[in-house]
C-alpha cells in the first residue's frame, strides 16, 4: 500500500511539473466551442477528469 501511494505522489508532481512548463494559451475546440485556455487548466483538468473516472470504475468492480 505504501508503494502505491508513493508512485501517485511521485506521478502526481510530475504531472503538476510537466502541466507548469507548459502555461501557453491554447484554443481547445469541442463540438461548437471554441476556448482559449492556459494549457496547465487543459492538462490539469484533464488529468483530474482520468482520476475520477478511474475512481469511479473501481468502485463499480467492488459493488460487483
Amino acid at each position: 500500500m505504501r508503494f502505491k501511494t508513493l508512485m501517485a505522489v511521485l506521478f502526481a508532481a510530475l504531472i503538476i511539473i510537466f502541466s507548469l512548463q507548459n502555461a501557453e494559451i491554447t484554443d481547445v475546440d469541442f463540438l461548437f466551442w471554441k476556448v482559449s485556455m492556459s494549457r496547465v487548466l487543459i492538462i490539469l483538468g484533464s488529468f483530474g477528469i482520468g482520476v475520477l473516472v478511474g475512481i469511479l470504475v473501481s468502485l463499480k468492480k467492488k459493488v460487483m
